[in-house]
């Protein structure tokens, strides 16, 4: 694929590098699955609360590398990619020394922490080589360059990561896979990518740089802390083992929802920022897209917890069924708060963001340690549901749409009720955790992803033929 085609349209290259994202996500799906079924069964769910406890450090320190600059990068029109690496790659090297040196700091939380992060700090370094070609790719629309260095990753990983568990290595297995990915992928992308970005480092920049990326540094530190910081509550009340039980189940709940993500979405919002109509238009067939396949899944998961659990990480995990159902709703009911975080980006309206992710924040700390004290893992994912700052993206999307938000409304009110019949039959048709009721709620998933696809195929066919006619109606 050229890097920049000049004679495609705007829609072609959003739809071409869709499509890449998508051959992406899904490589990674076939690749993860497989491999978090293999370590559910070869690792405890210690070792799993103890390897995610240490991911989630290095991953929020990764933020505090990026100072939200690759995101910069994708809006600033100067393309200072070689400024953003120079950046990056000191911060990484800073950063990963501090975390070595702090280490002990994080010792309450798990005796074994302080040692597994020692070791796990280098992810930190080696996944900040990849910002800069990662960002260059999507920028241009051009992410098809991304899959073979994305899929070598996932599959060099796999073969680390179970090839150690099956040794013996538990958490470590998980670590050390990682940190080969890392590198794989860093390696690789600058191999696709060599050549073809501009690398002159112009220290001048770095000030307006770091300056106009301050709230989106600060956006995506707090959001990290949003998707991140429920799991050491968890352990801290109810120990490393729950833990491990809590984030395995968000995975599951959460998979589907990563693999239909529109990877491609802010840099086709910023390609139509000045074009209303179809910005507006993209954003709601986004939004459709997302949430209709997440429903789906949803309704699936709820009424076949057990089942699940037991399928794709054996028995050890049916235990946590009960946090499992509460979960499977989340990504159900963050409709708005999913993609409208790329449209306040898009609009330059970073402070807005940053208030709704700390509202969030706020709301999901203080009600996480109460209904965890009550309920445990599985009251600390109901806290997802009570985020104030939701309530404000909610919003500011009414405002973006204005009238056309009725429309949006009754999209939602459509993709919540066509499935909803289907599963309410597989679920009268056999008890919780049965066959009879796991093998009718596939066919009902086929069946109301199939109701969905024919309801909402004319629109999204409209709009990438470009009518500018349809994108009012």
């Amino acid at each position: 694929m050229e890097l920049t085609d000049l004679s495609a349209t705007t829609e072609q290259r959003v739809l071409r590098s869709t499509f890449a994202s998508y051959a992406i996500q899904l490589a990674r799906l076939g690749i993860n699955f497989g491999v978090k079924i293999a370590l559910g069964r070869l690792i405890l769910p210690e070792g799993h609360g103890l390897y995610e406890l240490a991911l989630r450090i290095v991953t929020v320190a990764s933020a505090v590398r990026d100072l939200g600059l690759p995101y910069q990068l994708v809006r600033d029109k100067r393309r200072p990619y070689g400024t953003v690496l120079a950046i990056t790659v000191a911060l990484g090297v800073l950063i990963t020394l501090a975390l070595v040196a702090l280490a002990p700091l994080f010792g309450p939380f798990n005796a074994d922490l302080p040692f597994v992060l020692r070791v796990f700090a280098v992810w930190v370094l080696l996944d900040g080589l990849a910002v800069v070609p990662r960002a260059f790719f999507e920028r241009e629309l051009t992410i098809g360059n991304l899959v073979a260095p994305e899929i070598w990753r996932g599959v060099v990983m796999a073969i680390v990561s179970v090839a150690l568990a099956w040794w013996g290595w538990r958490h470590w297995s998980l670590v050390i896979g990682d940190l080969v990915g890392a590198a794989l992928l860093a390696g690789y992308s600058w191999a696709k990518a060599w050549g073809k970005i501009p690398l002159k480092v112009e220290w001048e920049q770095a000030y307006d740089l770091v300056r106009k990326s301050f709230f989106l540094f600060l956006i995506w530190i707090t959001l990290q802390l949003v998707t991140y910081i429920d799991i050491y509550i968890v352990d801290w009340y109810r120990g490393t083992h729950t833990a491990g039980l809590y984030v395995r189940s968000w995975w599951i709940a959460f998979v589907v929802a990563t693999i239909v993500y529109p990877r491609a979405f802010f840099p086709t919002l910023m390609a139509y920022i000045d074009d209303r109509p179809r910005f507006v238009e993209f954003f709601r067939l986004g939004v459709v897209q997302l949430l209709g396949c997440q429903v789906v899944a949803s309704y699936f998961l709820f009424f076949n917890a057990e089942r699940t659990l037991g399928i794709l990480l054996g028995p050890n995990w049916i235990v946590a069924a009960p946090i499992l159902r509460v979960l499977a709703f989340i990504p159900f009911f963050d409709q708005f708060t999913m993609l409208g975080g790329e449209m306040l980006k898009a609009g330059h309206r970073d402070g807005k963001w940053l208030w709704i992710e700390i509202l969030n924040l706020v709301s999901l700390v203080g009600f996480g340690i109460l209904l965890t004290l009550r309920y445990g893992a599985a009251g600390m994912g109901a806290a997802n549901y009570l985020l104030a700052g939701n309530l404000l993206m909610a919003w500011e999307v009414a405002r973006l749409f204005g009238p056309r938000f009725r429309t949006l409304v009754g999209d939602f009110a459509l993709l919540y009720l066509i499935p909803l019949p289907f599963f309410a039959l597989a679920a009268w048709l056999g008890p919780p955790g049965s066959w009879t009721r796991f093998l009718a709620s596939i066919a009902a998933a086929a069946l109301a992803a199939g109701a969905l696809a024919a309801r909402y195929w004319r629109p999204f066919r409209t709009f990438f033929k470009g009518d500018p006619a349809a994108m009012t109606q």
